[in-house]
């Protein structure tokens, strides 16, 4: 038996291993990754990787603390009401245009998801209240659903915090700098092409601004309307200083930023109660965390099996085309089990290290947008089924999917070409 065939082997009985804890036992896919771990060190004879899963489990601790940090700024924007007054600025001042509203709102949605890295964070936020408004626009159940599912997916893909191009660039040890640019170059415009391909010729043409706003609590906030934009603006500012002047401000990081914005959210607030904040927090962000720590512990053992490195071999010496085919097809649909940050480690990082002849920062970018498309993938679908969940739709994924499939497949194109043209895209650096 060649080794090949052994790796096969071993990469077969984790695959069964992940099958039956998921199908069987119904256990979450953190616990099934665990399972894979396990049995797979198990075959290839390297008994119980206690030491390899702690370890793995720790690989994406920076993201975790960039996604804990994140959710607390939203969830305490969110609490103090600030959130619920950009909403209705918002539709105060382009009630007249409806086309331009629903991009707006779109960007909106968008927002708490580029904060996080988590568009489940970003739908569970905001979902319930946009989706509200779009009712009363007149858009249909399941155009709705499928708006917030796409706002959470480019909201999880936007700058300044991918997650999945995070985790392909730490698989391959590059630095986790330059991408704003590209991801804003590639995300605005499919929100604004997604967003008007949902609700052009499905809207009202004239709303009435009162009965859209009529269901959006009004904030008791300091400083008034300004306290609801001041959290927000405080954290770009920093973000946009430690870039533009480098030299004479200090790099605070992603978390500093977040904590900071955090406090000045409290600050402006009369209601928000930071113990309950914090309690919501750690309530929402413990599935992601365990999730990506489950998944550093599987790819750490996949390579102590040799598994990944057979994945990666294969990568290279395929052929152009079946590569490009797999990254298309099989990246968002491996992506239906093992979610975004699954996909992005377990195959993403093989894809890119087949990629290297390309600028790996576009590359990257390209790999991590169709990574993306994973949390619309059936059966788990997690952004569109949260979605399903906060508008009370209960028809079914499939009318859904059917309203994401020319979205789906325009996300799934531009990820590829900028993969295949990275190398003719070195100006979005």
């Amino acid at each position: 038996m060649t080794q090949t065939v052994q790796l096969f082997l071993v990469f077969l009985a984790m695959i069964a291993a992940f099958a039956v804890a998921y199908v069987m036992l119904r256990m979450n896919n953190t616990l099934c990754m665990l399972a894979a771990a396990f049995v797979g060190a198990l075959v290839a004879g390297r008994g119980l990787p206690v030491r390899h899963v702690v370890e793995g489990a720790f690989t994406f601790f920076d993201v975790c603390v960039v996604i804990v940090t994140a959710t607390l700024f939203i969830g305490a924007q969110k609490d103090s009401g600030g959130l619920n007054t950009i909403v209705r600025h918002l539709i105060r001042a382009f009630y007249w245009s409806p086309p331009l509203l629903m991009v707006l709102l779109m960007f909106v949605m968008m927002l708490p998801g580029a904060l996080t890295g988590s568009g489940t964070a970003a739908i569970m936020a905001l979902g319930g209240l946009i989706g509200s408004v779009l009712d009363r626009i007149g858009i249909t159940k399941a155009k709705t659903v499928a708006f917030l599912a796409l706002g959470g997916v480019l909201g999880l893909l936007a700058p300044p915090v991918n997650i999945p191009a995070m985790i392909i660039s730490s698989g391959i040890n590059m630095p986790y700098v330059g991408f704003m640019k590209p991801l804003f170059i590639i995300t605005i415009p499919l929100g604004v092409i997604s967003a008007l391909y949902l609700c052009l010729g499905n809207m009202r043409k004239k709303l009435d601004v009162e009965e859209l706003t009529k269901d959006l609590p009004r904030a008791d906030l300091r400083l008034g309307s300004l306290g609801a934009y001041l959290p927000l603006i405080t954290v770009i500012g920093l973000m946009v200083l430690q870039r533009v002047i480098p030299m004479d401000f200090p790099v605070l990081g992603n978390p500093m930023l977040f904590v900071i914005g955090t406090a000045v959210a409290f600050a402006v607030s009369r209601k928000a109660d930071l113990f309950k904040t914090t309690q919501d927090t750690i309530k929402a962000t413990l599935p992601v965390i365990g999730l990506l720590m489950g998944v550093g512990s599987l790819v750490q053992v996949m390579t102590l099996v040799g598994v990944r490195g057979l994945f990666v071999t294969k990568l290279i010496s395929a052929p152009d085309t079946l590569l490009l085919v797999g990254l298309a097809v099989g990246l968002p649909l491996s992506g239906s089990i093992l979610g975004t940050y699954g996909a992005a480690s377990v195959f993403g990082v093989p894809f890119m290290l087949a990629l290297l002849d390309k600028t790996p920062i576009v590359a990257t970018v390209g790999i991590s947008v169709i990574s993306g498309l994973a949390t619309l993938s059936p059966p788990t679908a997690i952004d569109g089924r949260a979605a399903m969940l906060v508008t009370r739709y209960e028809k079914g994924y499939g009318a859904v999917l059917k309203e994401l499939a020319v979205p789906w497949l325009l996300i799934n194109a531009v990820g590829l070409l900028t993969v295949i043209f990275a190398n003719s895209l070195k100006w979005m650096l």
